[in-house]
This record gives structure tokens, sequence and C-alpha cells, in this order.
């Protein structure tokens, strides 16, 4: 069992969510509040010693001991309770900064083996549980050096009730670890139901609009239902063991005190001990009584966190071959030269890209075309670095792509989607996330030729945008998300048919502003659309992840039959 708890906290201080300077104030006012409470017991025996013994100066002189020992504890109580609170604050945010940072090294199909639901409920409930792991902790070596003098302290006075003590203390600890084990089974099982849940509740939500119409509403709620059902039975299996280890167990020790006090009124009676004796014996043993719930109440907290360390480790530790890589090149002055040499890249045992090259020039427009799944999107995701190519080699700036710090690349290569996700923030939060200053959002919007609708809004700038920004049109949200990548000055930027849902007046526009950002950047899209095929300074035609032609839409058109049947 010791074992067990041991490989809880040394798993969680491997998470790397801890500070030095805390954790020593933490340990060092734990141990304080301890040896503070068991002089506490000492004093008041003396007080009664002495006052049975009517030496009445004495007495008093042990009553003002015994408050100062009182004061000394509250004080340490105190101490300890801001230590907690300082480390604990810290280990929250240190892991919830983790976790993220975590998330945006993983590839697009990280959710195949942990779902949003797991990686959300993780970052809020297990990191709020799991970061008073600590105080827990050093709470329960303070509590076991507590109750090992107290039984030192008891066998001196008596050998037969240290023994007594120590025995009942042993079966305790092991009736105690036996229900936990069991309890903390059955709660991972009810923790994994209840990501299924909120999982189900999310695409509830995410669907609402295909559940109405086609009515999948009671379906719905049979495969809650279901989920419902798994929760409540291993919910019921926990408490039974939860309740055996908190009702039941403790009654061991509570037998064992009255043993004890009967073996001890009988020595008194017998003028063995004295009653002062009597009330150090009641005072350590209630201390190793108190000491021995605190010591469950630790134990038991850091035995429900196994789940949480283990589902943040999970997270924290996620590894595949396409993970992200960063480098250590942070040169930040990018022309936008991009050359894609013999790239080949395998997903899931499919070659979707093979032995593919080609180069683009700074400030220059280029479309990507092909049919659906020829392995447009590939280029794209192997540029942003959310997959790593199995072969050949990627250069911005005849760099290797996985040479540039993260911060770097990050910045100097951004994406508009077809689909672009707007935070449940204003207008402005929304831009403050990539540049906080005004004046460049203004002219990020103007250039994105959205500024004069935001000022047409009522609350201009500070207009709240609900949930993916519902509350406005298609075309304006991709507006905003263009002027939110501008703002982040990337030299090369990626537009992933951005256009295929926009209205005619508004793809005008759009294109209008490729045209004027092609003077400063260098522009890749992804296009079905032979309007913007036109306006490119060369085309790449991709068929089966391999390049089937490039040029320009005259060249194209007069010599390529992949790029003609596009056409038709």
């Amino acid at each position: 069992m010791i074992k067990r708890y041991y490989l809880i906290i040394k798993k969680f201080f491997l998470l790397g969510a801890n500070n030095k300077k805390l954790l020593f104030h933490l340990a060092f006012s734990s141990f304080l509040r301890s040896a503070s409470l068991l002089l506490i017991p000492l004093s008041a025996s003396k007080i009664i010693k002495y006052a049975t013994m009517n030496d009445f100066k004495t007495t008093i002189i042990y009553i003002v001991v015994f408050l100062f020992y009182s004061l000394i504890y509250v004080f340490c109580h105190h101490y300890n309770y801001a230590s907690y609170e300082k480390n604990s604050i810290f280990t929250h945010n240190k892991l919830q900064q983790l976790i993220l940072n975590k998330v945006t090294l993983f590839d697009e199909n990280f959710t195949k083996n942990m779902s949003t639901s797991f990686i959300t409920n993780t970052a809020f409930k297990d990191v709020g549980e799991i970061m008073q792991i600590p105080d827990k902790t050093f709470d329960i070596i303070a509590h076991s050096i507590s109750i090992l003098i107290a039984l030192i302290i008891l066998s001196t006075v008596n050998i037969y009730i240290g023994l007594i003590s120590l025995i009942l203390n042993i079966f305790y600890i092991y009736l105690l670890g036996k229900n936990m084990k069991k309890r903390d089974y059955y709660l991972m099982g009810q923790r994994k139901h209840q990501d299924d849940i909120s999982g189900l509740i999310g695409q509830v939500l995410d669907g609402n609009k295909e559940i109405k119409s086609f009515n999948m509403k009671s379906d719905l709620m049979k495969y809650l239902e279901d989920d419902k059902k798994l929760w409540r039975k291993d919910y019921l299996k926990k408490r039974k063991y939860n309740d055996i280890a908190k009702v039941l167990v403790p009654t061991v020790l509570g037998f064992g005190k009255i043993f004890i006090y009967f073996i001890l009124i009988t020595l008194i009676l017998q003028g063995k001990y004295e009653v002062a004796t009597l009330i150090l014996v009641i005072g350590y043993y209630e201390n190793i009584e108190s000491d021995f719930e605190s010591l469950y109440e630790e134990l038991d907290g850091i035995s429900s966190y196994e789940i949480g360390v283990n589902r943040i480790y999970k997270i924290l530790n996620y590894k595949t071959k396409n993970m992200l890589s960063f480098g250590n090149l942070d040169n930040d002055d990018i022309k936008g030269k991009i050359e894609f040499k013999k790239v080949s890249f395998t997903y899931e045992k499919q070659t979707v890209m093979k032995n593919m090259s080609f180069k683009i020039k700074p400030n220059s427009f280029i479309a990507i075309v092909g049919k659906s799944g020829s392995g447009k999107s590939t280029i794209f995701r192997l540029l942003l670095r959310l997959y790593k190519a199995n072969k050949g080699k990627i250069y911005l700036d005849d760099e290797d792509i996985y040479n540039y710090t993260k911060e770097v690349y990050s910045s100097n290569v951004s994406i508009v989607t077809q689909k672009p996700f707007i935070f449940d923030m204003t207008i402005r939060e929304n831009l403050n996330l990539v540049d906080s200053n005004h004046e460049n959002q203004i002219k990020a919007c103007k250039k994105a030729g959205i500024h004069d609708y935001i000022m047409s809004l009522k609350d201009g700038y500070s207009t709240k945008l609900v949930s993916d920004a519902e509350n406005i049109s298609t075309g304006e949200k991709q507006l905003i998300a263009l002027a939110r990548t501008l703002l982040s000055k990337a030299e090369v930027l990626l537009f992933d048919e951005v256009t295929s849902s926009l209205d005619i007046n508004t793809s005008k526009k759009v294109i209008g502003i490729l045209k004027e950002l092609k003077k400063d950047h260098t522009i890749l899209m992804i296009t079905h659309k032979p309007d913007l095929m036109r306006q490119a300074d060369k085309i790449l035609v991709i068929d089966h992840g391999r390049l089937v032609g490039e040029g320009t839409h005259k060249e194209l058109i007069e010599n390529n039959k992949y790029y003609q049947d596009l056409q038709k």
C-alpha cells in the first residue's frame, strides 16, 4: 500500500509543476504545526498533576505554558494554510500552462487517443484536485511522525498500552488501504463514463441543428441513458467502499480507545498511576486518533487523485511520430520563399503525398487545385508543421521549417480556413489575442475591408460575438478572421477555400484584398473557383498526392489534361 502512494506522489512531482521555495515553506509549516500540537497534552497533564497536589503557583505556570503552546499551534496552522494557498495557486497555474502548451504540439489526430472532453475535464477538474498533493504529502509525513512519537510516549507510560495502540493502528491502515483501492477502481470507471457523458452533451450542442432536422433526440437520449446507467453503477460501488472506509474502519480505533481507558482506569484504582497520567494518555491517544483521521483524509485524497495524475501524465507524455517539433533558429527576417523537395508523407499506412517538389517565390499568389482528397490540404498541414514529412525537406527562405523556433515560425506562417473559429468574445478581444494595439487592429480591419462594417455596429469593436460568431454573416466572420491573420504580421498566408461559402460581392472583395496583400506577402490558396485560378501567378495541380502540373492558367489550360478536366 505504501508503495502505491509513493508511486502516485513520485509521478506527480515528475510532472514538473512545483516551486522549491514554496515546497520548503509548505513542508516546514506542516512539521511545525504537528510538533506544536504534541506539546499540548504534556502541558495539560502537568496542570492536572500540580492542581491535584494543591501547587497553585506551578499550576498557573503550566496554564500559561498551555496557552503559549496553543498560540504557537494557531500560528503554525495559519503559516501552513498560507503556504498551501501560495503553492496550490502556483501548481494549478503551472499544470494548466503545461497542458495548454502540450495541446498546441498535438497532431490533428490526437482525439483518436483522447477526447476533447477528456482534455477539458482533466485541465479543470483534475488539475484543481491534484494541486493539493504536495500539501497532503507533507501532512502525511508530519502526521505519521506525530503518531510515532505519541506511540513512543504511550509505551513509556505502559508498554502494553503502547503495543495495543500500535496493533490497532496497523490493522486500521490495512483495512483503510484495502477499501480505498477498491473504491478508486470504481471511481476510475465513474470518471470514464463522466467523460463519455460530457462528450455526448458537447456533440449535442454542436450538432443541434442536425438533431432537430432529423429528429435524433430520442435516439440520443437512449445513448445518454446508457452512459448514465454505467456511471450510476460505478458510483454506487464507489460509495459502498467509501462508506466502509469512512464509517466502519474508524470504529477499530474507537473500540481500542475504550479498551485502553478501561485498562488505565483499573491501574489508577489500584494506585499504580495518577489521574494526570490518565489525562496524558487520553491526550496523546486522542492526538493519535485525530492524526489518523487526518491521515485518512490525506491518504484518501492522494488515492483518489491517482486518476487525475494519470490523466494529466497521459496528456503531458503524449507522443506520436507526427508530433510538432521546433528548432532554435530565431531569425525573424522572413521573405516568404517556400520549397518542397522530394516530400513524401504517409498517414495510417496510406501514402497521401509522394515525392512532391516545387518552389514558390516571395510576394507571389499561388493557387493549389485538384479534386477532393487529392492532397491539397496536406500541403497546408505540412507547412503549418501539424505533421512531419516522412521523407524529403520543406524549406522556408532556404531553411528547414523544423529548424525555426515555435514563436518565429507561427508568427510568419498563418492560415485562414473555410470555417475560421471565432471566440465567444468581443471583436476587439478576438483581435487582442494576436495584437492588443488598437491602432494596428484598425489598420488590419481596414486592409481586410471589415472596419466600416464594425463601426456601423452599435458597440463597434466592443460588439460581443456569440458562440463562433453566429450573430454575424459568414462573409463578415471570414473578413474578421482575415484581419486577425493580418495582425499576426505573417509573411506567408495560407487560405483554405475561404471564398467557397461567400456571396459574389464578398468573394470579389476578398480577391481584391488578395491582390493587395500579394505586394508584401506570399499567398497560397486552395480553391475550386476558376476566377481565382486565373488571378494566380502560378497554379499547382495535385492528383493523388502527386504534383501533376504547375504554371499559369493559360499554360495549364493548353497543356495539362488534369487541369483541363478540373475546368470542366
